[in-house]
């Protein structure tokens, strides 16, 4: 297997398509990969030109990456190198070219942060739960009262220490800039 691994930059947003015949869901974006070398005689570093990667994600990848992807952020995306290569009605020689299909994608938390949101599917909700429109978050007590250092630590998380699985869709968040987080308004 050919399998690849990139990290660059979003050139635009993400594009969704989605098959009218199938309903599949692929989502297209351009990452620029920018490399640099450093020259002892000069003494400091050259940029070298950026190359251009199209890639294409299907399914439920497609749409965690549509939903969470902005021009400009900065992603690791691992996949396989597929020909993309066609014919122009009426040309006589074919355009060649390659995307990458990717198999997973990470956004780089070196210059951002990111609020990490796990989707659940059908098969993974239990049976006995209620309908999404009827949950109702449970009332957290208010930040700064000895509510709050009392509470429990089964609210946080499971018995595991990781986050509960939530029974209601969220809104995925994207990755901001330091010093631009968006912090949750107050409840009045």
């Amino acid at each position: 297997m050919n399998e690849t691994t990139i990290h660059g930059n979003l050139t635009a947003n993400p594009i969704v398509h989605i098959k009218p015949n199938t309903g599949r869901t692929a989502t297209t974006f351009d990452v620029a990969v920018n490399s640099r070398w450093y020259d002892r005689a000069r003494g400091h570093y050259i940029d070298r030109s950026p190359v251009y990667h199209r890639v294409v994600c299907f399914g439920e990848l497609a749409g965690n990456a549509a939903d969470t992807l902005n021009k400009g952020m900065t992603v690791t995306v691992t996949g396989s190198f597929a020909d993309d290569s066609y014919t122009p009605t009426g040309a006589d020689r074919p355009i060649r070219r390659i995307r990458l299909e990717a198999t997973d994608i990470a956004v780089s938390l070196r210059w951002a942060i990111a609020d990490v949101t796990r989707r659940t599917g059908p098969a993974e909700q239990p049976q006995n739960a209620a309908p999404a429109s009827a949950a109702e978050p449970a009332p957290q007590p208010e930040s700064g009262s000895d509510a709050a250092a009392e509470a429990p630590a089964s609210a946080a998380g499971g018995p595991d220490g990781q986050p509960a699985a939530e029974q209601h869709p969220a809104t995925p968040r994207p990755a901001t800039r330091r010093g631009q987080r968006s912090r949750p308004a107050a409840a009045a």
